[in-house]
C-alpha cells in the first residue's frame, strides 16, 4: 500500500501497529454519520473504524485484536444499515469481496462483505440469478443477510438465503479457516463468516406480477394456495387485502400454475387489478424499507418477521397490533410465505421521538 491512513490520538493506541505494518486504515469517525439510514435516533460521539486491506488482513486484523483484547465489532460491508453493539471499535467486512462464479457446480463463492445487490448484478452478466431480491438489497450484505436470515421477495421460488447457503468458509475462534455446512456453522461458537456458496440459477425467461382485490378472507386463500401446493415465486396479502402475486420461470409452466391460483383468489372473491403497471408495482416491492425512516433522525423504524399457525394467527397478530398501539407506534403488516401449516407476518413499526428499540418490540 502507498499510505495507510493516520492513527487517531484519541484511538487505542493497541491499533497502531496494523497501521504501521499496512495492515489496515484506522480513523475515528462521527456514529450518526456511518449509515444512509439507519440512525436510531444516535447522538453524535466518535468511533473507532477499522479498515483491513484484504482477507488474509481481516483476519490478521481479528487476531491481532483478539491477542490485545480489544473488543469489536463487524460492519457489513461498509453498507450496514444498523448500528452494529454497543463497542466503539467497529471492522469493515469491505474487503471479504470474493466474487467467483464455479460453473462445474453452477455455485457463486462469494464474500460476506458483498452487498446482495453487487451480487445479484455480477452473476446476471453471466445468465444466472441468486434469486436473493429483497428490498434492502444495495446495503444488505451476504454475511450479514445469513446471519439475520433474510428474507427476499422470491422465496417460494428460491427460498431464503439461509436455505440457499450451501456451505460457509468461517473463521473460528483459534484463527482456523474452513469451509463447513450451515448447520456446522451454527454449532461453532464465535465462528466468522468470511463467504459462502449459493446454488446459482438460470435466468428466468419471463416475470408477471399480479394484485389482487376484495377477497372475503384473503389469509383463507392464501391457506388454500399453500395447501393446495400451488406456491408461485411470491404470494402475500398486506393490512388492505391487497393479494400480489409472482411467478417467475419457464412460461408455460408458471402460466399453468397462475390460472389454478388466480381461480383460487377468485372463489374466494378476489378481483385482479388489471389496470396494475407490473414494472413499478415490482420497483416498489423491492423499494420497501422501513429503515430509510430513520435517517430523519425524528423517528425509530425497525422490522420483525414473526411466525405463526393458521390457528394461532389471529391472537399472535393482535397482540402485536395492541403492544404497537399502547407504545403509539405506527405499523403496518404483511403476510408472506403460507405452508398448509402457517405463515409469517412481516411487522414495519415507526415511533416518534425514541432513541433505542423498545422493550416491548424485544419480546
Amino acid at each position: 500500500m502507498d499510505s495507510v491512513g493516520l492513527i487517531s490520538v484519541n484511538t487505542d493506541y493497541r491499533l497502531q501497529n496494523l497501521v504501521d505494518l499496512g495492515v489496515a486504515t484506522v480513523d475515528v469517525r462521527d456514529v450518526r454519520g456511518w449509515s444512509p439510514w439507519h440512525q436510531h435516533g444516535l447522538i453524535s460521539g466518535e468511533a473507532t473504524y477499522v479498515t483491513p486491506r484484504d482477507r488474509d488482513a481481516f483476519i490478521q486484523t481479528l487476531k491481532h485484536c483478539h491477542d490485545t483484547g480489544l473488543d469489536y465489532t463487524l460492519i457489513g460491508g461498509g453498507t450496514a444499515t444498523s448500528r452494529p453493539g454497543e463497542t466503539n471499535l467497529f471492522i469493515s467486512t469491505e474487503c471479504l469481496n470474493t466474487l467467483f462464479i464455479d460453473t462445474a457446480a453452477e455455485e457463486l463463492e462469494v464474500g460476506a462483505g458483498v452487498a446482495i445487490e453487487t451480487a445479484e448484478s455480477f452473476v446476471a452478466e453471466h445468465g444466472w440469478t441468486l434469486g436473493q431480491w429483497m428490498g434492502s438489497g444495495a446495503t444488505a450484505t451476504i454475511g450479514g443477510s445469513f446471519v439475520t436470515n433474510a428474507t427476499g421477495i422470491l422465496t417460494g421460488r428460491y427460498g431464503n438465503i439461509n436455505e440457499a447457503v450451501t456451505l460457509i468458509e468461517i473463521l473460528d475462534q483459534s484463527g482456523i479457516t474452513s469451509w463447513v455446512s450451515p448447520a456446522a456453522y451454527r454449532s461453532t461458537p464465535g465462528a466468522i463468516i468470511l463467504g459462502v456458496r449459493i446454488p446459482l440459477w438460470l435466468s428466468p425467461d419471463g416475470r408477471a406480477v399480479a394484485r389482487f382485490v376484495g377477497a372475503g378472507d384473503p389469509l383463507a386463500a392464501l391457506r388454500q394456495v399453500a395447501t393446495a401446493r400451488l406456491m408461485p415465486a411470491h404470494i402475500s396479502v398486506d393490512q388492505s387485502g391487497t393479494i400480489t402475486v409472482i411467478v417467475e420461470g419457464e412460461p408455460h409452466l408458471e402460466t399453468a400454475r397462475y390460472q389454478l391460483i388466480a381461480a383460487i383468489l377468485q372463489k374466494h372473491g378476489a378481483v385482479q387489478d388489471l389496470s396494475l403497471d407490473q414494472g413499478k408495482h415490482w420497483d416498489a416491492l423491492l423499494a420497501s424499507n422501513p429503515w430509510s425512516a430513520n435517517a430523519t433522525g425524528a423517528v425509530w423504524a425497525d422490522r420483525i418477521v414473526i411466525a405463526a399457525t393458521w390457528i394461532d394467527y389471529p391472537q399472535v397478530l393482535e397482540t402485536w397490533m395492541q403492544r404497537a398501539s399502547s407504545a403509539g407506534a405506527e405499523v403496518t403488516w404483511r403476510a408472506i410465505n403460507p405452508t398448509p401449516q402457517g405463515v409469517q407476518f412481516i411487522l414495519d413499526f415507526q415511533l416518534p421521538g425514541v432513541k433505542t428499540a423498545p422493550d416491548w418490540l424485544c419480546v
